[in-house]
C-alpha cells in the first residue's frame, strides 16, 4: 500500500475548513488558549520555507495546547498594507490594489497548504476597509487623548522608498526594507507620543515572560538615563546651554563642553555666527551619524566659544562633536575625562586637559548650581506619517480659517501638544472608515507627499468645525500601526461577526481571551511591531478599551533558515519555495 498523501490531505482539509475544526467556541470556552503567531506580509510570490518553518513551529505549540485540554484559537491573516507590499506591485509593473487581490490568494492557499489548525473564520486582511476602519478610529483616539502631534523636525528620509522613517526603521544608517543610505530632511509629520510611556515600558519588561534578547534589546532602545540638568552660561552671547550628566558630583573637573551636531546646527539656524568649517563638519557629521559609528572614532571641532562652570567660574570650551547625540538627554555633555573614558579619549586626541578635583556631593552641586535632577531616556517619539500610496489614510482634516482663530476644535488645548495641533481635527467617527481611493500613479513621489496629495477629490473636504474649505492629510500611517492591534482585530471577527470596540460583547470576549497567551515571531521586531504593540495595549487601557497593559502574556522568537551565508529574506533573494517539497512530500 502507498500513502496517498495527495488524496488524503486534500480530504482533510477540505473536512476541517466545513466542519469547522480548528474554532474555538468564543464564549463558552472553559480554558481558552490565544496561541499566536506573527502573520506574514503578501510581499512576493509567496511564502518561503523559512516562513512555514515559523508556522510550523507555532502550529506545532498549539496541538500541544489542545492535547493539554485547551480550547486554542489560532487565527490568521495579511499584514498586506505597506511599502513591502507596494515595493513589491512597483517592482513586478502591478497596482498594488490589484495586487493584493493575487497575493492573497496565494498566500492563503499556501498557508492551508501546510495543513496548521488555523481558525479561518476569524481571517483579515489590514487593507479591507472593515479592518483598516479601526486603525483610522484608533489613531482619532490617540489625537483626541493628547497622545498625536504633529511637528516640523528633520526626519530620516530614504530616498529610494521616498518616504520618512521612524529611527526604529534605520538600521546602521540604511532603510530596514531596502538597505539604502538613509539622510535627513525637514518635513511636517505626524508623532505618537510613545515617550509618555518610556518608564511603563521599561518596567514591564521585568513581569514579561519573553525571550530575554528581545526584552533586552527594548531596554536598550528605551535607554534610561538619571542624572541632573545644569547649565553653563555664555557671557560672550548672553545665552545658557544646558547639560545632562548622570555624575553632577564631578562638575569640578569638566574641562569642556561636548555639543551634539543637532544642537550646533539649531546655533547655525539662529544666526549665532557659525564658520563655514564649522558648517561643513556640522553636516557631514550629522551624516556619519546617521550611519553608526562602529569604529568608535571620536571627531570635533572647537566652535570658538567658551562658557562658565557654574561650580568654580572656569571658563571651559565648547566644542561640537561627533559622540553627543542631540536624541540623547540635552543634546549636550560636560567632558570629565578624568572620570569619563569617552571624554578621556577625546580630551587626549585633541589636547584638552585632564583634571582630577575631588568629587563633591552630588545633591550640594544640583543646589549650589541651580540645576534639577532629572531622567532621560533614549526613546524618542513614533514617528508615524508615511509619503506614500498603499497603506491607511490618516484620518486628520486641516482648516486654514480654525488655524488663524487657535482652534483645537475635538482635543482639548491642555491635552494637545499646545498650538502645534491647532486647526487640525480628527474626522468624525461616524465617516469612517475614510477609504483609499484607487490612484492611477501611485508611485511615490519623492517631494516629501504621498501621491494622494494629487487627487482632489481625496483632499478637498469641509471642516468639520466650521464647515469652511479644509484639507484632509494626504499622508498614510505607518503599516505598524496596522499590526500593533491585529491580535483584538481577529477577536472582532469572531463567527464572521462584527465587533465594536468598546461595547459589551467587545468587553466580555477580550476579558475572556486577552491577553495573548503565547505569541512566537522574528526577534528581527523587537524595538518595531513588539514595542509599538505593547505601547498601543498601555494607550488603550489607560482610555479605558481593554483591561490589560501588555498584549502578549509570553514571546519567543523562533530562529532563522540560513541560505548562502545569510537569512533567508526575499530581498537577497535566497529563498527556497516551499510548494515544489509540499507538492512532492506533502
Amino acid at each position: 500500500m502507498k500513502y496517498n498523501f495527495r488524496k488524503i490531505e486534500h480530504k482533510w482539509q477540505k473536512f476541517w475548513r466545513e466542519q469547522k475544526s480548528y474554532e474555538p467556541n468564543f464564549q463558552k470556552a472553559k480554558n481558552p488558549f490565544y496561541n499566536l503567531m506573527m502573520f506574514p506580509y503578501p510581499s512576493a510570490e509567496g511564502l518561503h520555507v523559512g516562513n512555514m518553518y515559523a508556522f510550523v513551529g507555532s502550529d506545532i505549540y498549539g496541538r500541544f495546547k489542545r492535547m493539554q485540554g485547551y480550547d486554542v484559537f489560532e487565527p490568521i491573516g495579511l499584514d498586506g498594507f505597506g511599502i513591502h507590499s507596494e515595493n513589491y506591485a512597483l517592482k513586478i509593473g502591478a497596482h498594488p490594489k490589484e495586487q493584493a487581490k493575487v497575493s492573497e490568494k496565494r498566500f492563503y492557499k499556501q498557508l492551508e497548504s501546510i495543513g496548521n489548525g488555523f481558525a479561518w473564520e476569524e481571517k483579515l486582511e489590514t487593507y479591507d476597509p472593515d479592518y483598516y476602519k479601526w486603525t483610522q478610529w484608533l489613531f482619532v483616539q490617540v489625537f483626541k487623548n493628547g497622545l498625536a502631534y504633529r511637528k516640523k523636525q528633520a526626519v530620516n528620509w530614504c530616498p529610494s522608498c521616498k518616504t520618512v522613517l521612524a529611527d526604529e526603521q534605520v538600521i546602521s544608517g540604511k532603510c530596514e526594507r531596502c538597505g539604502t543610505e538613509v539622510i535627513q530632511k525637514d518635513l511636517e509629520q505626524w508623532f505618537f507620543r510613545i515617550t509618555r510611556y518610556a518608564e511603563k515600558l521599561l518596567n514591564n519588561l521585568e513581569k514579561l515572560d519573553w525571550s530575554e534578547r528581545v526584552k533586552t534589546a527594548q531596554r536598550n532602545w528605551i535607554g534610561k538615563s538619571e542624572g541632573a540638568e545644569i547649565e553653563f552660561g555664555i557671557k560672550d552671547l548672553g545665552l545658557k546651554i544646558k547639560v545632562f550628566t548622570t555624575r553632577p558630583d564631578t562638575i569640578n573637573s569638566a574641562t569642556f563642553l561636548a555639543i551634539s551636531p543637532e544642537l550646533a546646527k539649531k546655533w547655525l539656524e539662529a544666526g549665532w555666527g557659525v564658520t563655514p568649517e564649522i558648517k561643513k563638519y556640522i553636516e557631514k557629521t550629522l551624516k556619519e551619524n546617521l550611519k553608526g559609528n562602529e569604529s568608535g572614532n571620536k571627531t570635533g571641532i572647537f566652535t570658538g566659544i567658551k562658557a562658565t562652570n557654574p561650580i568654580n567660574q572656569k571658563e571651559i570650551p565648547v566644542w561640537v562633536v561627533n559622540y553627543v547625540l542631540g536624541s540623547v538627554g540635552t543634546g549636550a555633555i560636560m567632558g570629565v575625562p578624568a572620570y569619563d573614558e569617552r571624554d578621556k579619549e577625546f580630551a587626549e586626541k585633541f589636547k584638552l586637559p585632564v583634571i582630577a578635583e575631588p568629587l563633591l556631593n552630588e545633591e550640594e552641586v544640583i543646589k549650589k548650581v541651580g540645576g534639577k535632577k532629572a531622567i532621560k531616556y533614549k526613546l524618542r517619539d513614533w514617528l508615524i506619517s508615511r509619503q506614500r500610496y498603499w497603506g491607511v489614510p490618516i484620518p486628520m482634516i486641516y482648516c486654514s480659517a480654525c488655524a488663524k482663530a487657535s482652534a483645537f476644535t475635538n482635543v482639548s488645548a491642555d491635552r494637545s501638544a499646545g498650538r502645534e495641533n491647532a486647526g487640525w481635527q480628527s474626522v468624525p467617527e461616524k465617516e469612517l472608515p475614510i477609504e483609499l481611493p484607487f490612484v492611477e500613479d501611485f508611485r511615490p513621489k519623492g517631494k516629501g507627499v504621498s501621491p494622494l496629495a494629487t487627487q482632489a477629490s481625496f483632499y478637498e473636504t469641509k471642516c468639520p468645525h466650521c464647515g469652511g474649505k479644509a484639507r484632509r492629510e494626504t499622508d498614510v500611517s505607518d503599516t505598524f500601526l496596522d499590526s500593533s492591534w491585529y491580535y483584538i482585530g481577529y477577536l472582532m471577527k469572531f463567527g464572521n461577526r462584527k465587533l465594536k470596540i468598546g461595547n459589551s460583547d467587545f468587553a466580555k470576549l477580550t476579558r475572556h481571551w486577552l491577553p495573548v497567551d503565547m505569541y512566537i515571531g522574528g526577534a528581527e521586531h523587537s524595538v518595531l511591531h513588539l514595542l509599538y504593540s505593547r505601547f498601543i495595549a498601555m494607550a488603550l487601557k489607560d482610555m479605558d478599551f481593554v483591561g490589560f497593559e501588555e498584549p502578549f502574556k509570553k514571546f519567543r522568537a523562533h530562529g532563522l533558515l540560513i541560505k548562502e551565508g545569510g537569512k533567508m529574506s526575499k530581498s537577497k533573494g535566497n529563498i527556497v519555495n516551499p510548494d515544489f517539497y509540499i507538492e512532492k512530500f506533502g
